[in-house]
């Protein structure tokens, strides 16, 4: 018997992303690149290819490179001329567009751009583990937020995380949005500094 304990360790000493965030990945593919999803699982490793060709379990955790950022960076090559920033801020912002025009969309309304934050990096934190990922620093028109722990970060997803906020931050009616990352886990750094200003 493993004791609870345990398992946590066993299951989360490699960074690991819930079964959602692959499907997102791979429904973003068939919407924007539907005539080039089947080039693009032949791109994968057998392993990823397993996983997005095998019935997806939202509910269930993935390794992070073998689910995740490996298929990424495929799709910055493939679809992005290697363009990690592009590729990854669009990943992101499409993410935010399904998740948060749904049921959230009222949510939207009347939550408070910094408070949106707040919660939108608690739940980031939730479907990556372990991670940690917080606004340091927030403004009447900005804020900056801060991945501190994220074994594995691509550059590429760190403009999905990017992407995800300023899309949120769209979809919230903020003007001229903008945002800057400063410094990058993905580059050997101590972290992840991003920086949003809006209107």
């Amino acid at each position: 018997m493993i004791f609870p304990i345990l398992r946590f360790y066993l299951i989360f000493s490699n960074m690991q992303v819930k079964g959602t965030s692959i499907k997102t990945t791979r429904d973003f593919v068939k919407a924007k690149f539907p005539n080039r999803y089947e080039e693009w699982l032949k791109t994968l490793s057998k392993d990823s290819q397993k996983i997005y060709t095998e019935t997806l379990n939202v509910s269930d955790w993935y390794d992070l490179k073998i689910g995740y950022t490996e298929p990424m960076d495929k799709i910055v090559d493939l679809f992005y001329n290697k363009n990690a920033q592009k590729g990854g801020e669009e990943m992101g912002m499409y993410s935010a567009e399904i998740g948060l025009n749904g049921i959230y969309k009222v949510f939207l309304l009347v939550a408070s751009p910094q408070y949106l934050m707040k919660r939108g990096t608690r739940t980031m934190e939730a479907f990556y583990m372990p991670s940690e990922i917080e606004v340091i620093e927030k403004g009447d028109k900005m804020a900056i937020v801060k991945i501190k722990k994220f074994d594995g970060i691509s550059k590429a997803l760190e403009y999905r995380i990017a992407g995800w906020i300023a899309k949120a931050l769209d979809l919230c009616k903020c003007k001229s949005r903008s945002y800057r990352i400063t410094s990058y886990l993905s580059a050997g750094q101590d972290s992840t500094t991003i920086e949003f200003k809006w209107e």
